[in-house]
C-alpha cells in the first residue's frame, strides 16, 4: 500500500503572525476523500549550547499552558531562512552567548498530525560571552546548568518541554559518542 494522501483542495481559513491554518482536502490511499486541517509553521531553530559539562537553558513563561518553561533557547524562523542562521541570532538574543561551531544534530517535528512545523536543532559549542538582547516583549532569564542536573530535571518531570527534552538527551549521547 502506498501511504499518501493527495491533496485536492485547499483553503486559508486563519492567518497570523506565527502559524496560518488551512482546510484540506485529500484523496486516501483507497480513494475516499477526507478533510485535514493542518497549522503551517515556518519553523524553528532549537541550540544546545554547551561549556565543558554544563548546558545554558533559558526561563521563560509561555501564555498557552499557562506556566514557566526551563527550555533551550530557541527560535522561529523566517520563511526561506537558513537555520543555522536563526541559531546563532537566537543564541546571541536570548543568552547573549556567540558559538564558534554550531553542528545540527537533530531534526524534529513536535506535532506531525496537524502541523508541519520542523525544529532544527543545533549544538553550539566554543561559546563567547557577551550581552543578552532578548526581543521586545520577551522577559526571559539564561543559566548554566550541569548537563547530569539537566537529565535528572528531566527524570524528575522539572524539564517536559518536548523540544528541550529531545535537544537535551540527543546532545548528551551525541557528547558521549564523542
Amino acid at each position: 500500500m502506498e501511504y499518501y494522501e493527495k491533496t485536492i483542495s485547499s483553503e486559508l481559513k486563519y492567518k497570523g503572525n506565527i502559524i496560518n491554518v488551512e482546510r484540506l482536502i485529500v484523496e486516501l490511499p483507497d480513494g475516499k476523500l477526507a478533510s485535514r486541517d493542518v497549522v503551517r509553521n515556518a519553523g524553528a531553530s532549537v541550540i544546545v549550547p554547551v561549556i565543558d559539562d554544563e548546558i545554558i537553558l533559558v526561563q521563560q513563561f509561555r501564555k498557552p499552558p499557562e506556566k514557566v518553561f526551563i527550555e533551550l533557547p530557541a527560535g522561529k524562523l523566517e520563511y526561506g531562512e537558513d537555520p543555522a542562521v536563526c541559531a546563532a541570532r537566537e543564541l546571541k538574543e536570548e543568552t547573549g552567548y556567540s558559538a564558534k561551531e554550531l553542528v545540527k544534530i537533530l531534526e524534529l517535528y513536535p506535532a506531525p498530525a496537524f502541523s508541519d512545523e520542523v525544529l532544527h536543532v543545533y549544538l553550539a559549542t566554543g561559546l563567547v560571552k557577551g550581552e543578552a538582547s532578548p526581543d521586545e516583549g520577551e522577559f526571559i532569564t539564561a543559566k548554566a546548568y550541569k548537563i547530569s542536573e539537566a537529565l535528572s530535571m528531566i527524570d524528575q518531570g522539572i524539564i517536559n518541554d518536548s523540544k528541550t527534552v529531545a535537544g537535551i538527551l540527543f546532545a548528551a549521547r551525541y557528547l558521549n559518542k564523542k
